[in-house]
Order: C-alpha cells, then sequence, then structure tokens
C-alpha cells in the first residue's frame, strides 16, 4: 500500500484570515405584538320604555315647536303684507273720496233732489210709537236642569 500524506492545517497569524468575535448588542427588542382579536364582553344595558317613551314624546315636542315656530314666521310675514296693503286700500280710498267730494257741488246736487221731490228732513211729520219690553217670568231652575243644560251645552 501506498503511504499517505499527512495533511497538516498551517495557521498563520494574518490579518484577515482570522474571524472575529462579534459582540452581541446588549440592547433588547421587543418583538412586535401580534394582533390577536379579543372576545369583547357583551355590556347589557337596561332600557327603561317609560324613560324611552319620554325621549321619543320630547324629540316629538321639540319637532313640533319647531315647525310651529316656522309656521308662526310664515303667518307674521303674511300679516305684515296683508297691513300693508290695507294702508294702502285705505290711502286709496281717502284719495277716491276726495275725489268724489270734490266731483260735484252739493248745493247743486240738493237744489236737483228738491225739484225731483225730496223733501228735507226738517219738514217730514214725525210718528213716535212706544212699545214694552215683555217680562221674563222669574222661574228658579233646579240642580238637575242646571246640570243637563250645562251638559248639553258641552256635548251639542
Amino acid at each position: 500500500m501506498a503511504l499517505q500524506a499527512d495533511v497538516q492545517y498551517v495557521n498563520y497569524p494574518v490579518d484577515g484570515t482570522a474571524a472575529r468575535k462579534v459582540e452581541r448588542n446588549t440592547q433588547r427588542i421587543d418583538p412586535v405584538p401580534v394582533y390577536t382579536r379579543r372576545r369583547t364582553e357583551r355590556k347589557v344595558i337596561a332600557v327603561d320604555p317609560v324613560a324611552l317613551c319620554g325621549i321619543l314624546m320630547s324629540a316629538f315636542m321639540i319637532i313640533a315647536m319647531v315647525v310651529g315656530l316656522v309656521q308662526y314666521g310664515h303667518s307674521l310675514r303674511q300679516a305684515r303684507q296683508m297691513n300693508a296693503y290695507v294702508q294702502q286700500l285705505h290711502q286709496e280710498n281717502l284719495q277716491l273720496q276726495r275725489q268724489y267730494e270734490e266731483g260735484y257741488d252739493l248745493d247743486e246736487v240738493m237744489d236737483i233732489a228738491l225739484e225731483v221731490g225730496m223733501v228735507p228732513a226738517e219738514d217730514l211729520d214725525r210718528v213716535f210709537i212706544t212699545m214694552q219690553e215683555p217680562q221674563e217670568e222669574d222661574t228658579q231652575m233646579s240642580f238637575w236642569d242646571t246640570v243637563t243644560t250645562f251638559l248639553t251645552g258641552i256635548f251639542a
């Protein structure tokens, strides 16, 4: 058998040939937390039906109040418009009355009326008739008649 050569490894102290020890970082890094879905506890809220009805009623009343205020504002604007219209008609009426009175001579109208046969009020014969008002009978109603009259007046 042939002789085999001994393999010997030579270690030369040269830079770059030796691996240096890596120092570990002494700061501790926390791992990133992984999101896990937790089961939430169910919270049960007790609802009082009377309180719920009260809340609904108050909301309804607020809505009704707002609608009423809007209608009131609209009615107020209409009233102002109508008041201005009435004032305009009043001024027009005064102008027409003035124009009518200035258009006729009252003495001339009186002369024409006397010619046609009108009699002045001072020359008329007056007749006075006296009448007596009939007296009501003084009767007292009983309590039940008063109650019956009152109830029929209410529910009529």
